[in-house]
């Protein structure tokens, strides 16, 4: 015994030595490449308290400026506790192949018995055995984990990937609620200014009540839109929040930009179907599943008629006689009731379960990514059609209306009407801007990452809320009871 231990010892110390470390920020890296490549974000998984506390500065000095897009996505990869939760499973599946890379403990037992006739003397016994058949399967046990734990990263990126398209479209929603609260604002000042003239001249006894009432009404109706407005502008701003891992005392951001521009072009459909499949995480951690099971099951099937276990060590033992003995161990589980027939039948319904799952998300990956394309083509088709004929056309009525007006051929009226029209065309020309970025947003989701490059910016569909007055708003005239109703 006393020179078989430190054999056993050493050797137990080289295995030891080409174990797999337990930092469970030893996957990351892999994660980080992954992102970059399709997305250009950097992930971070603050784990120390002082760590927290810069990812905590730099989510402070990001709110002190104005929010935009791209910000909001650093704070949500910075703050995101969701995200924080994802990636402690790179922690979990690098701490499993740490487990399996180590050599199993061995057992130690020890008996002491004393006999009821002379010799009086104990009988001691000691035996150290490891199980053998573990250590054998050793390499095919840590290649399964670190199968496992390829998956396991591949996972972990297509979450964080899927948190920033929701923090993307948040924060396009967000915008286009700004600008549409800025267009129901500017529509309820030329309301409240028709029913003030309404009201002067309904007291001089120009226009009937019904007309007066009528102009009332409507801007009584553009304050109550307005206030619903408020409301979800406000409610926009938490779902930001919300996704941004924000706590109460940090709400108090803003944005002030408005929608991005248009771009020049789009990617057209044919090769995205195949990018998607190329490049889609969530895919690649199916198939990887798949992989894994398939091992498994191999695995199995070539050791279901072994031993379930197999114990190999050396004993000892002193009689009462004071004799010695001591020689090796082996202590088998024979596989005479169970022979893996039921570990099989799991191992293949698992298969099969995966192989179906990895099947039907290809089959849906086509279709997410033929839908979401359809839904950017008609936004597009939506948000030009805005651009270069219906603001064309309000800005030519609004300027004609005016025109007319100044000789006197218009009531004032129809000129804020045309005025109010044009309002309501410019928030329309929002909501297509917003749905186009939203369906690119989706667009990216299903393809698993950016789109491929379609051309630069060009100047935005709609002027935005803070641009100074178009020439047509700087020559609308004051509005007073002595002009002529038409």
């Amino acid at each position: 015994m006393h020179r078989t231990t430190p054999l056993f010892l050493s050797a137990l110390a080289l295995a030891l030595a080409g174990c797999a470390t337990t930092d469970p920020r030893a996957p990351l890296p892999v994660v980080q490449a992954q992102l970059r490549e399709r997305a250009d974000v950097q992930a971070t998984w603050p784990l120390t308290d002082d760590e927290r506390a810069q990812a905590d500065a730099a989510v402070r000095e990001l709110l002190a400026r104005d929010l935009t897009v791209e910000s909001a996505v650093q704070i949500a990869l910075l703050s995101n506790r969701a995200l924080r939760a994802t990636f402690e499973e790179l922690g979990l599946s690098q701490a499993d192949l740490a487990a399996a890379s180590r050599l199993p403990n061995p057992s130690f037992s020890a008996s002491v018995r004393w006999p009821h006739e002379r010799p009086r003397g104990p009988n001691v016994e000691f035996a150290l055995t490891a199980p053998l058949l573990d250590s054998l399967l050793l390499p095919l046990r840590q290649r399964l984990a670190h199968d496992q734990l390829a998956q396991v990263q591949r996972r972990v990126a297509h979450e964080i990937l899927a948190v920033v398209a929701s923090v993307k479209s948040a924060a396009y929603a967000a915008l286009a609620q700004q600008d549409i609260r800025t267009r129901l604002a500017t529509i309820a000042e030329i309301n409240d200014t028709a029913a003030d003239l309404a009201r002067r001249q309904y007291d001089a006894g120009n226009i009937s009540r019904l007309e007066h009432a009528q102009t009332q009404a409507a801007a009584q109706q553009t304050q109550l839109d307005l206030l619903r407005a408020d409301a979800e502008v406000r409610a926009a701003h938490e779902r930001l929040s919300r996704l941004l891992g924000l706590s109460s005392t940090q709400t108090a951001w803003k944005m002030s930009a408005s929608l991005p521009a248009l771009p020049d072009a789009d990617p057209a459909l044919d090769g995205l179907e195949t990018l998607a499949l190329a490049q889609r995480l969530d895919l690649a951690a199916a198939h990887a599943q798949v992989a894994f099971a398939q091992a498994t099951l191999d695995l199995k099937r070539r050791t279901r008629f072994l031993p379930g276990t197999v114990d190999l060590g050396v004993s000892t033992e002193r009689d009462s006689g004071g004799g010695r003995v001591t020689g090796p161990r082996l202590d088998l589980q024979l596989p005479l009731f169970d022979q893996g027939q039921p570990e099989l039948a799991r191992l293949s319904a698992t298969l099969r379960q995966t192989q179906a799952r990895a099947e039907a998300l290809t089959a849906d990956i086509g279709s997410e990514v033929r839908t979401a394309h359809d839904a950017l083509t008609a936004a597009r088709a939506a948000a030009e059609f805005f651009q270069n004929t219906l603001l064309p056309q309000r800005k030519i009525i609004l300027r004609e209306s005016l025109l007319h007006y100044n000789a006197m051929q218009k009531s004032p009226y129809e000129l804020l009407l045309a005025k109010e029209q044009q309002q309501h065309a410019e928030r329309t020309g929002v909501e297509t801007l917003r749905d186009y970025w939203l369906a690119r947003t989706d667009l990216e989701r299903a393809l698993g990452g950016r789109l491929p490059p379609s051309g630069t910016g060009v100047p935005p569909v709609i002027p935005p809320p803070s641009a100074p007055p178009a020439k047509d708003d700087a020559e609308m005239p004051a509005m007073n009871h002595q002009h002529p109703k038409k």
